[in-house]
């Protein structure tokens, strides 16, 4: 094959590809919720629940997302959809992927793994490593500035939502108190399942 044929076979394909275009929303309405749940040995979920309202290609689209750390699966976790409008029966198309970062640190995003169907209609649920859950919940708590896209299939632009919200000082404190119990019960849970 000569240059002017491989060049030509490059751009034919390159033409073929669909474009996969980002576009980034700020919700016009965000809320975050903290998720506290402890069990036996103390706090085991720590993290929040949210819902961000954006407008997309001239819709107004409402999603929601629970990401936390759980001490008893030494992992994060994901659960995140799109919510149907109200007065619809519609299913919606249940998500392809998830991934949340901080804005300045997208080579950093957490991508939620091992997907499932969530017990949510529309919803997918996922886990994630410990560590970099945990770092990115940090950051979540902090009030820096996030930003998290839910996949879907067939999806020819990736939409992603960026946000940053500052929690209530009441749940911004029970969060990193939780945060805090957390850790003590992860490393009981890891000397645990270090000694079977």
């Amino acid at each position: 094959m000569n240059i002017l044929q491989g060049s030509t076979l490059l751009l034919a394909l390159s033409l073929s590809a669909p474009a996969f275009a980002q576009t980034i929303s700020t919700p016009t309405y965000m809320l975050l919720k903290p998720l506290v749940q402890n069990d036996a040995n103390g706090a085991d979920i720590c993290g929040v629940e949210g819902t961000a309202a954006v407008v997309i290609n001239k819709n107004l689209e409402t999603y929601e997302f629970k990401f936390y750390v759980s001490a008893s699966t030494l992992s994060g976790h994901i659960d995140a959809g799109r919510l149907a409008e109200s007065g619809t029966k519609k299913a919606l198309p249940r998500p392809s992927g998830f991934w949340i970062a901080r804005k300045d640190n997208t080579g950093e995003a957490l991508h939620a793994r091992d997907l499932t169907a969530s017990r949510k209609p529309g919803h997918i649920a996922g886990t994630a490593d410990l560590i970099p859950a945990s770092k990115q919940l940090w950051n979540l708590i902090g009030g820096e500035e996030m930003q998290i896209s839910i996949e879907y299939p067939n999806q020819r632009s990736q939409n992603i939502i960026q946000f940053s919200q500052q929690l209530a000082d009441e749940d911004h404190d029970a969060l990193l108190a939780c945060m805090k119990e957390q850790m003590v019960s992860i490393r009981r849970e890891y000397e645990a399942q270090k000694k079977k």
